[in-house]
C-alpha cells in the first residue's frame, strides 16, 4: 500500500465529515519522530484542506516541547504544551495536530480533542500500533509510588486505548514505516446532525438580540425557560441545566446574564451583584466570553478585570459579575443577588448546600459526562435533596445537541469510549434488590488484566464512580490500571457490580527514604505513612504496610443497604490475610461520611486546617489498625489528634460543621494528654451564680472553656444529647455567635443545662 491510499482515505473522510458536520482522526504511526513524518502529516492536512474547499481556520498544535519545536517547521497555528491544556477550555479550532509519540495524559486528551469543530481533522503522530502495548510515558514516572519504579508499571490503559481505537468509527490508522493503511475510514450515519434553530417571533422579555447568539435550538429552549425566571410561585427559584460536554451550557449562561441584569436592576434600582462559582476560573471563560457579547448587544458598557489573561470580573454601572472559588462563595453568597454555579459536578455536595442556603435566585449548570466531573452524582445527591425543599421552585432542562459539531460525531463517541466518560453501572432489578436484602453479596479481588479486557465488567465498575462521585478524571482510570500498588475490588450481586473499591498499597519504606521524609521530602503515593511521620514523628510507621482506600462507591440505586460497610469489613479481612498492618483512607469530610467510617472501626488521625480552595472541604484521614501493637500506637495518635483538634476548633477549624466536630470528638480512643484545670474559690462562686441563672455565659466563659476542653480530652464522658453537644462544642470550642446556634432563650437554657452536667462530672473527678 502507498501514501496515495492514505490520502484517498483522507479525501473520503473529509467529504463525509463535512457533509455530516463531524470530525475524523488520522493516526500516523512510526518508530521515529523524523521530519518525514511531519512532511507526511502536512500532505494529509493539505489534502484535507483541498477537499474542504474553504478557509480552514486556525489549527491547534498540542504536545511536548520537543514535538512543538519540530512542528513549527511545518505548521502554523496555536502551539500549546500539554501542561497548558486547561487554557484552551472553551476555545474552538478547525483542526488539530497532537503528539502521541510518548503517550498522552488522558485529561489532556479530553480537553484538547473537544476544542475541534465540525468538519475538522485531528492528526495524531503516534508510535507503532504494537508499541502501545508496552508504552510507558513520562507522566507514568510522576505517578508511580515508591518503592516501586517505572519497571513495575503495566500500561493497561494504553493497551485498551489502542484496541478500542482500532475498533472505532471515524478513524484512519497509517503505518508510516511500512507505508500501509492499517485501518480504513468507517462511518454509519444514525441520526440527523442538527435541529433547525427557531427563534420566537413574538415579543418576549428576553431580547431577540440575545436569542440570535444561540447556536442550537437547545440554547433557545434554555432562554425560553429564563423568560419566567422571576415569575416565581415560591420564595426561591432555581434553574438546573444538565448536558454532556460541549453542549453550550456555559455559553448560554453568558448569553442570558445581560437579561438577568436588566430585569433585576429595574427592581433593585442599584447595581446587581452576580456571583459565578466554578471549580476553576478556566471553567467560566466561555461564560464571560458570551456575557461580553450579550452586554454589547444590550448596549451596556463594561470593564473587564483579568488575572494572567483569565477574566475574573466584568463590571458595569448596572452590575458586577464576578468569578468566586467555592470556598469563598460559601462565605459571601449572602452578598449576591444571583448565584450561578457552573460545572457544579466538580464541587462537593455539602459545599453546594452551603453555597445555595438562603439564596433567592440561583442557577446550576453541570456536565453529565466529562473530564471536569460527573453530573450524575450532582443529580442524585444534590438535586433530589433540593427538590424536597418546599421553599424552592425548580426548573430543569437537559441539553443534548453539541455546539461545535453535529450529533452522532464518531470522534466524540471514540473519546467517551477510550476515557470511559460514558460508563454506566449495571441495571438492577427487583430480584437483585431482594438478594441484597437477603445478604447474598459477593466480595472479590479483581485481576486488573481481566478487568481492563472485559468491557462489561469495566464499565459497570467505573459506571458506579460516574454516578456516585462528584469528581472523576480519566487519569483516575490510569492510576488504577497501570500503577503496581493500586488494586481493584468489587461487591457483586447475581454477577452485577454494586460496589467498586480502588485501593493503594502503602508503606514498606526504607530507612534512607524515611530520613529524607523527615527532612521534608514527600514520596509519591505514600499519603498515610508520610502524614504520620511528619505530624506525629513516628519513624517506624512508614516501614509497615497497609491499604489506603482511594475510592469506595456504592451503586446509587441500593445505597443505605449496608453494602459499603460489607465491603469495608471484607476489605479488612483480606488485608489481615495478606498480613498487612493497617487500612486507612482520606476524604473530604462530611458528617455522613465520617459516621460511615467511624461506624466501621476507623479512627480519625488528621484533618487539614484549611478547606480545599476548589472543593471547599476539609480532608479527614482515618485508619484502622489490624495488629495489637499497632492498635496501641494508633490510640496514642488518635488521642494526640483529639488534643490538637480541641485547640484548632477555636481557630483554623472554627468554620467546621459542628456536627462533624462533635463526631470527631466522640471518636477518642484513649484519654488525651490534657492537664486537669484547677479552679479557685472565686471561679467556683462565679460558676455557681451562672448555674443558678443569676449570671450570663459571657461572664464565665473563661472558666467554661478550659472545663469543656478537659471534658473532651477524656473518654469517661457523660451522656449529653446530640443537641446539648452541638451547643457545647459550637459555643465553647468553636466560639460561635449566639445567632448561629438557634433561637435565643431556648439555646441559653439548653447550654446552661449541658454545662451544669459537665461541671457535676468534673466535680466527681
Amino acid at each position: 500500500m502507498t501514501v496515495k491510499q492514505l490520502l484517498d482515505e483522507v479525501e473520503k473522510a473529509t467529504a463525509i465529515a463535512v457533509e455530516n458536520r463531524h470530525r475524523f482522526l488520522v493516526m500516523i504511526c512510526s518508530e521515529n519522530l523524523e521530519d518525514r513524518i511531519f512532511r507526511l502529516a502536512k500532505r494529509v492536512y493539505r489534502r484535507y484542506s483541498k477537499v474542504k474547499g474553504e478557509d480552514e481556520g486556525e489549527m491547534l498544535i498540542a504536545g511536548r516541547s520537543s514535538f512543538l519545536e519540530r512542528a513549527k517547521k511545518f505548521f502554523s497555528g496555536k502551539f500549546v504544551h500539554y501542561k497548558e491544556s486547561p487554557s484552551v477550555l472553551g476555545e474552538t479550532y478547525s483542526s488539530l495536530l497532537i503528539d502521541f509519540t510518548e503517550g498522552f495524559h488522558p485529561n489532556d486528551l479530553g480537553i484538547i480533542v473537544e476544542t475541534i469543530a465540525e468538519g475538522g481533522i485531528i492528526i495524531a503522530i503516534s508510535p507503532p500500533v504494537h508499541a502501545w502495548n508496552n508504552l510507558i510515558s513520562k507522566w507514568h514516572e510522576e505517578l508511580v509510588s515508591e518503592p516501586y519504579s517505572v519497571e513495575d508499571v503495566v500500561p493497561r490503559f494504553y493497551r485498551r486505548f489502542i484496541r478500542r481505537t482500532l475498533q472505532a468509527e471515524g478513524i484512519i490508522v497509517f503505518d508510516a514505516d511500512r507505508r500501509e493503511v492499517i485501518k480504513r475510514y468507517e462511518f454509519r450515519k444514525v441520526e440527523e446532525s442538527r435541529e433547525e434553530i427557531k427563534i420566537p417571533e413574538e415579543e418576549r422579555e428576553i431580547s431577540k438580540k440575545l436569542y440570535k447568539l444561540c447556536a442550537t435550538q437547545d440554547q433557545v429552549r434554555v432562554l425560553e425557560i429564563f423568560e419566567h425566571f422571576f415569575d416565581r410561585k415560591r420564595e426561591r427559584k432555581a434553574v438546573v441545566i444538565t448536558a454532556d460536554r460541549g453542549r453550550g451550557k456555559s455559553a448560554v449562561l453568558g448569553i442570558v446574564t445581560p437579561y438577568l441584569i436588566w430585569r433585576m436592576y429595574k427592581v433593585l434600582k442599584r447595581p446587581v451583584r452576580i456571583m459565578v462559582v466554578a471549580p476553576t476560573p478556566y471553567a467560566v471563560q466561555t461564560f464571560f466570553k458570551f456575557l461580553k457579547k450579550g452586554l454589547v448587544r444590550y448596549g451596556i458598557k463594561f470593564k473587564v478585570k483579568e488575572s494572567n489573561g483569565i477574566t475574573t470580573v466584568v463590571n458595569s454601572k448596572f452590575a458586577r459579575v464576578e468569578y468566586v472559588v467555592p470556598r469563598r462563595a460559601m462565605v459571601e453568597k449572602d452578598l449576591a443577588d444571583i448565584v450561578i454555579v457552573d460545572e457544579a459536578a466538580g464541587i462537593d455536595v455539602p459545599v453546594l448546600w452551603k453555597i445555595s442556603e438562603g439564596v433567592k435566585f440561583m442557577v446550576f449548570s453541570t456536565t453529565i459526562h466529562g473530564y471536569e466531573g460527573t453530573g450524575r452524582g450532582f443529580s442524585i445527591r444534590f438535586l433530589k435533596r433540593l427538590e424536597r425543599d418546599e421553599t424552592v421552585e425548580i426548573e430543569k432542562i437537559h441539553m443534548t445537541e453539541p455546539i461545535r459539531y453535529g450529533k452522532g460525531d464518531p470522534i466524540e463517541k471514540w473519546l467517551y469510549d477510550v476515557l470511559l466518560l460514558d460508563a454506566q453501572p449495571a441495571e438492577l432489578n427487583e430480584e437483585d434488590v431482594r438478594a441484597i436484602r437477603e445478604g447474598k453479596l459477593e466480595f472479590e479481588f479483581l485481576d486488573k488484566d481481566e478487568l481492563f479486557s472485559n468491557e462489561k465488567l469495566l464499565r459497570e465498575f467505573f459506571g458506579i464512580y460516574v454516578l456516585a462521585h462528584y469528581r472523576n478524571r480519566p487519569s483516575d482510570i490510569v492510576i488504577l490500571a497501570d500503577m503496581p500498588n493500586h488494586l481493584a475490588f468489587r461487591v457483586s450481586v447475581n454477577g452485577k457490580t454494586v460496589c467498586s473499591l480502588h485501593v493503594a498499597v502503602e508503606g514498606r519504606i526504607d530507612d534512607e527514604t524515611i530520613k529524607k521524609m523527615a527532612e521534608g521530602y514527600k514520596p509519591r503515593g505514600q499519603v498515610i505513612p508520610d502524614l504520620i511521620l511528619k505530624h506525629y514523628w513516628d519513624y517506624d510507621f512508614p516501614k509497615l504496610v497497609g491499604l489506603r482506600v482511594v475510592r469506595i462507591a456504592t451503586h446509587p440505586s441500593v445505597m443505605n443497604m449496608g453494602i459499603g460497610s460489607f465491603a469495608l469489613q471484607r476489605m479488612v479481612e483480606w488485608a489481615k490475610k495478606e498480613e498487612m498492618d493497617w487500612v486507612g483512607s482520606g476524604f473530604g469530610v462530611s458528617p455522613e461520611l465520617m459516621r460511615f467510617w467511624v461506624r466501621n472501626g476507623f479512627s480519625p488521625i488528621h484533618i487539614t486546617p484549611q478547606r480545599n480552595e476548589v472543593s471547599g472541604e476539609h480532608t479527614l484521614v482515618v485508619i484502622r489498625p489490624l495488629k495489637p501493637h499497632i492498635q496501641s500506637r494508633i490510640e496514642e495518635i488518635n488521642a494526640d489528634f483529639t488534643r490538637r483538634l480541641i485547640e484548632y476548633l477555636s481557630d483554623e477549624l472554627s468554620d467546621l460543621e459542628t456536627e462533624t466536630a462533635v463526631g470527631l470528638l466522640r471518636s477518642l480512643m484513649r484519654d488525651a494528654n490534657v492537664p486537669k484545670p484547677e479552679f479557685g474559690k472565686v471561679e467556683r462562686k462565679r460558676l455557681k451564680k451562672y448555674f443558678h441563672g443569676m449570671s450570663l455565659y459571657e461572664y464565665v466563659s473563661d472558666v467554661i472553656r478550659p472545663l469543656v476542653r478537659y471534658y473532651y480530652s477524656r473518654t469517661d464522658r457523660i451522656d449529653l444529647s446530640d443537641e446539648e453537644e452541638r451547643l457545647v462544642v459550637g459555643k465553647c470550642l468553636q466560639l460561635r455567635q449566639w445567632r448561629d446556634l438557634g433561637e435565643g432563650f431556648k439555646v441559653y437554657k439548653a447550654l446552661l443545662k449541658a454545662l451544669k452536667k459537665i461541671w457535676e462530672w468534673f466535680e466527681e473527678k
